[in-house]
C-alpha cells in the first residue's frame, strides 16, 4: 500500500492512502500501522559497490554466485522487513542503506569472512558497534571479541560489583584490545573512526554483566 503525505505541522504527519480491506480493519480492530518514508534519491554508486562487494563475500562463502546470491539476500531482506521488491539499479538510498546493514548483520551472524572490515561498509557506526556487541564480534576485524569499556571503570572499583548498564563499550579482539590500551582511547577512536555505545540490558546479559 502506498500513500501520500498531505500535511505535516512540525509534530504530526498526516498520510492519505486508499485501502479496501475493511475486514482486517473492522473485524480485527487494527489501529496501528507502520510507516516507511521514501527519500526519493536513487542508490548511489558507492552504495552499489558496497552491496556487490558484500554479496561477493557471502557468495564465496556459501557457494552461491551471481544473480543467485543477490536474489537470495534480497528475498531474505524483503521477508524480514516487509519492504517492496526492488532493483539494485534504481532503489532509493534509504532502502539501499538498510539492505547494506542487513548484509553486514548477516555476515556477523554467520561468520562470513570478508575481504574488507565490515566497519568500512556501514553508514551508521553506532548501530554497527551495537550489532558487533550483540554478536560478540570485533568491530574492527570481525573476529571473536571481548568487551572493552570505553568509559573508564575507575581505580579501586571492582568490575564485578558495578552496574555496567549505561556505560559505553565496544567489542574488540585481543589484538585491538591490546592496541587501545597502548595508544589510548582517543587515538584509537580517531585511527579507526569508531566509538563506543551504551550497554543496555540486552548487551549486558550477553556478557553477563547485569549488576544492580
Amino acid at each position: 500500500m502506498i500513500g501520500k503525505i498531505v500535511n505535516y505541522d512540525g509534530e504530526t504527519l498526516t498520510i492519505q492512502a486508499e485501502y479496501y480491506d475493511s475486514i482486517l480493519l473492522e473485524d480485527r480492530n487494527v489501529t496501528e500501522v507502520e510507516i516507511r518514508l521514501k527519500d526519493g534519491r536513487e542508490i548511489s554508486r558507492e552504495q552499489q559497490k558496497k552491496v556487490y562487494a558484500l554479496l561477493r563475500d557471502i557468495g564465496d562463502y556459501t557457494g552461491y554466485v551471481g544473480e543467485d546470491i543477490k536474489d537470495i539476500m534480497k528475498y531474505d531482506f524483503i521477508a524480514k522487513t516487509g519492504c517492496d521488491e526492488f532493483s539494485l539499479s534504481d532503489v532509493d538510498m534509504t532502502t539501499a542503506r538498510n539492505f547494506i546493514e542487513h548484509l553486514i548483520e548477516f555476515c556477523l551472524i554467520n561468520d562470513i569472512p570478508c575481504r574488507d572490515s565490515l566497519l568500512s561498509y556501514t553508514s551508521d557506526i553506532g548501530k554497527y558497534v551495537y550489532l558487533c556487541l550483540l554478536h560478540k564480534k570485533c568491530c574492527i576485524s570481525g573476529k571473536r571479541a571481548e568487551l572493552h569499556h570505553t568509559d573508564a571503570v575507575g581505580m579501586g572499583r571492582n568490575r564485578n560489583e558495578i552496574t555496567h548498564i549505561g556505560m559505553r563499550a565496544m567489542p574488540l579482539s585481543r589484538k585491538y584490545h591490546n592496541e587501545v590500551h597502548t595508544i589510548g582511547q582517543a587515538k584509537f577512536n580517531e585511527k579507526y573512526h569508531i566509538y563506543g555505545v551504551k550497554i543496555d540490558k540486552v548487551i549486558a546479559s550477553k556478557y553477563r554483566q547485569i549488576r544492580g
